[in-house]
């Protein structure tokens, strides 16, 4: 009868050495998986950005078609006070217009998880994607 007691105490559960490395393991693969997952979930924000810019550039054509010039602001464009892109992790701006050409851009809105995103402002004129100065460039971000 003895020997059955004593069985059924070493069968009860797990120590507690054996819970803190289960709960170590668990840290360590959170501490290799998070910044990989924030980095793609970046990414993925980044289509926000490249999807309204290209819908900007598709417009620009439309208006220079109907009106020999690219068009100055958002709203000439008949999208109205469409200043975000669609999810809003981005303000979307003209920055510049004239008959020939036009630059508009798409900053990371504040505050929306993508101010740290090294890709940054994305921008497009009316031949594509545009990466001078302070833009985004192509090879990385686009």
């Amino acid at each position: 009868m003895k020997q059955n007691i004593m069985n059924n105490k070493k069968k009860r559960g797990m120590t507690l050495v054996e819970l803190v490395i289960v709960f170590a393991i668990i840290a360590i693969l959170a501490s290799v998986a998070l910044p990989s997952w924030n980095s793609q979930v970046q990414k993925m924000r980044r289509a926000d950005a490249r999807d309204t810019l290209i819908l900007v550039q598709v417009e620009q054509v439309k208006y220079r078609a109907d009106n020999g010039r690219y068009a100055p602001s958002m709203s000439a464009l008949g999208l109205g006070t469409y200043n975000s892109s669609a999810r809003d992790y981005y303000n979307v701006s003209i920055v510049s217009s004239s008959a020939t050409t036009f630059v508009a851009n798409a900053a990371p809105n504040a505050n929306r998880g993508q101010d740290n995103d090294l890709c940054g402002t994305f921008a497009v004129d009316q031949s594509g994607p545009n990466e001078s100065g302070v833009y985004a460039p192509i090879s990385e971000c686009w």
